[in-house]
């Protein structure tokens, strides 16, 4: 018999855990005890425990709801809910990075239904390929925080996505897609959460990581669903509407053409490359594609300055050695090529409504008004020959961007600007396709008394999304008398051999060009026709030895930047190693870092989860999955045999987080267990990996 002080001495250490646990009302019913258990059931009775509405889905395999609040310290086991009393080991993995946002921002309300045709506006990223993110597109130096911060896990499944499905041409399986505004949601997080600049490069898109479909019925995007886990991805592409489903009220699909095939199916090539991991065959080939990209641009560019008279066209002679410098100060030696007429056309929209268009702005420069006119240092002296006009629409007359960007359509710098209603623009912006094309204070008969077919250049910055926008208006550019498109981002580009696009703000600045007022369309469209003068003019001036002083200055400045960036990797993977060289010799062995192990006398008496999915479960033996790491329940109860076994129970459960002696939960692969008791047990063996992952 244990004497009075001992008993006195455990009372007290026991006191305070006896203290928080709550008065509990005796139940009317009676509590079953026998000695084929062995147990005390601790749930509390319906009327005592109410469950809480979820506020998501719950996954396929959930039979309970989640309780609304923390209810460990009421000793109460809810089937599936996971123990929030102790950290489990997903919370232990070492990171640099600051600990993720709480919450991820909820996605507002969608009006359309399983199978609806999505937006031929709208651009796509397939999810797999976004899931991946971190690992192929990001920097190595900020890789590992991104990812452990948003990807790792399962948080970057946790968010809510919206998604769409599109099938290939064989209908094997559907591509699983969402829209490139929840992904910029995402990298807003990250660059907010981790002070970061992170945005989809041109070359990303390029790649596959965002495309916008051909816009017929059998190639555009549909509407999925709303997922909240992997599961539910995984459930909803198996179960997505056939290639062939129409949604209510959709006619039948019109025959697919020749071109609108070829397009499709290399965007689906582009997309199930994005989706798959790097290698080196996949770096030789995207470097070879870069090549052959950075020629066309180079291309567009030289082509440019034919028009303008700044470069000899083959026609004029066989060109052996390389183009020869312009004076600035002279009239161009060369013919203007087909004697063009750059027609810049630039939409502005209202920033929280993309259909309502606000303004249009055109500038037009016509070839044949720069013959025997000298250019002037970076084509100044054209700048005064462009013709411009800024149209507001009537009926959106009243929406100025005042939130994302900073509209100021009272504020066109090169003429008046002219009120139109939406249903006349059309018309207003066709007759400065035509001569004397975008000229002010111009009858519109006399416009039109002109017959004269004319070559046009269409100009723009950023050109596919001006047209997209013409085409709301109802204006079809390719049936004007168009040569080609043109767009200054590309110039840039090829005159600053940078493999991004660059806004027209930032390049207007680089030129030493006074932009003012931008994001009025007359503005943009008259500063991105000056824009193209100075790079063409400029590069034509430097040719020769000053061009290639200046090209090997940037490639040196930009070698030593790698180099820097390239040094400081080296030196933070290089720190914590041989800091610690002259402390002590090591010290002694470190003991297995699983807690909770049972001495052989208490192993024969009680269940003790382990991290490889093994669990003593006594004379009866069984199959299970899960372990600490899922949702479970418990039904073995607290017992009261001595003090001792409460303060060891007690200790195990603050090391370890819920344990579950026997219970049921998911995990992700089988593992045995064996135990006194009845049930499935479920265990992950997946775990014992992770410990040694984690530390």
């Amino acid at each position: 018999m244990a004497s009075s002080a001992r008993l006195n001495r455990l009372r007290r250490l026991i006191e305070p855990d006896l203290n928080v646990l709550p008065d509990r009302p005796a139940s009317s019913d009676p509590v079953p005890d026998s000695d084929d258990d062995g147990r005390v059931l601790l749930e509390p009775t319906a009327s005592h425990a109410p469950e809480s509405k979820p506020t998501a889905p719950s996954k396929a395999d959930m039979t309970t709801k989640a309780p609304a609040a923390n209810t460990d310290r009421r000793f109460i086991w809810v089937k599936d809910a996971e123990s929030s009393f102790n950290p489990n080991l997903d919370s232990m993995r070492l990171t640099t990075a600051p600990s993720p946002p709480s919450g991820a921002t909820k996605l507002p309300a969608i009006d359309l239904q399983c199978g609806d045709l999505a937006s031929a506006r709208n651009h796509y990223t397939p999810i797999q390929a976004l899931a991946k993110y971190p690992y192929k597109y990001c920097n190595k130096i900020h890789m590992q925080d991104i990812a452990s911060a948003f990807f790792d896990q399962g948080k970057f499944w946790e968010r809510e996505w919206d998604l769409y499905y599109v099938w290939d041409l064989e209908a094997t399986k559907p591509l699983i897609l969402v829209r490139e505004t929840q992904v910029q949601a995402l990298l807003a997080e990250i660059n907010k959460h981790l002070k970061l600049g992170l945005s989809i490069t041109d070359q990303q898109r390029e790649e596959g990581l965002v495309l916008r479909y051909p816009d017929h019925p059998r190639c555009l995007p549909r509407y999925l669903g709303r997922a909240y886990s992997r599961e539910d991805v995984d459930t909803m592409a198996r179960n997505a509407p056939g290639d062939n489903h129409l949604a209510a009220g959709e006619a039948s699909h019109p025959p697919l053409k020749e071109g609108t095939v070829e397009e499709f199916r290399n965007m689906l090539e582009k997309a199930a490359e994005a989706q798959k991991a790097k290698s080196k065959a996949h770096k030789a080939k995207k470097q070879q594609d870069r090549l052959v990209k950075n020629k066309t641009m180079v291309d567009q560019f030289k082509r440019a300055q034919r028009y303008l008279g700044l470069r000899a066209t083959l026609q004029d002679g066989v060109m052996h050695d390389l183009a020869p410098a312009v004076d600035p100060l002279m009239p161009t030696p060369f013919a203007f090529d087909q004697s063009v007429v750059f027609v810049c056309i630039d939409v502005e929209s209202f920033e929280r409504d993309h259909n309502k268009i606000t303004e249009v702005g055109v500038a037009t420069l016509d070839t044949q008004d720069l013959v025997g006119v000298a250019p002037d240092v970076d084509g100044e002296a054209w700048r005064d020959l462009i013709q411009a006009r800024h149209f507001r629409i009537k009926e959106y007359r009243h929406l100025i961007n005042r939130d994302f960007v900073n509209g100021c359509p009272d504020s066109f710098r090169f003429g008046q600007s002219t009120v139109i209603p939406l249903g006349e623009a059309r018309d207003h912006v066709a007759r400065c396709f035509r001569p004397p094309f975008g000229a002010q204070d111009v009858d519109a008969d006399e416009s039109m008394e002109s017959t004269e077919p004319r070559r046009i250049i269409f100009l723009g910055h950023d050109t596919m999304s001006d047209i997209d926008y013409l085409k709301k208006l109802q204006f079809d550019p390719s049936k004007e008398n168009i040569v080609e498109l043109m767009d200054t981002a590309t110039m840039y580009r090829v005159w600053h051999r940078d493999q991004q696009s660059t806004g027209l703000g930032k390049i207007l600045a680089d030129l030493d060009i006074a932009g003012w007022n931008l994001h009025n369309a007359g503005n943009d469209a008259v500063y991105t026709v000056q824009a193209m003068l100075a790079v063409c003019v400029r590069e034509a001036a430097m040719r020769g030895t000053q061009l290639d002083e200046l090209r090997e200055k940037e490639r040196a400045t930009r070698l030593n930047s790698a180099l820097e960036e390239a040094e400081q990797k080296a030196q933070c993977d290089a720190e914590g190693w041989s800091d610690h060289e002259a402390d002590g010799d090591g010290g002694g062995p470190v003991p297995l870092a699983v807690s909770g192990i049972p001495n052989s006398s208490s192993a024969q008496s009680r269940a003790v989860p382990q991290y490889d999915g093994a669990s003593d479960r006594g004379p009866e033996q069984g199959r299970g999955r899960g372990g600490n790491y899922g949702h479970g329940r418990s039904q073995r109860g607290l017992t009261n045999n001595s003090t001792d076994d409460y303060r060891r129970r007690s200790e195990q459960r603050a090391r370890r987080g819920s344990a579950q002696a026997r219970g049921e939960g998911r995990g992700r692969s089988r593992g045995r267990s064996s135990g006194r008791g009845r049930g499935r047990g479920q265990s992950d063996s997946s775990l014992a990996g992770a410990v040694q992952d984690h530390w």
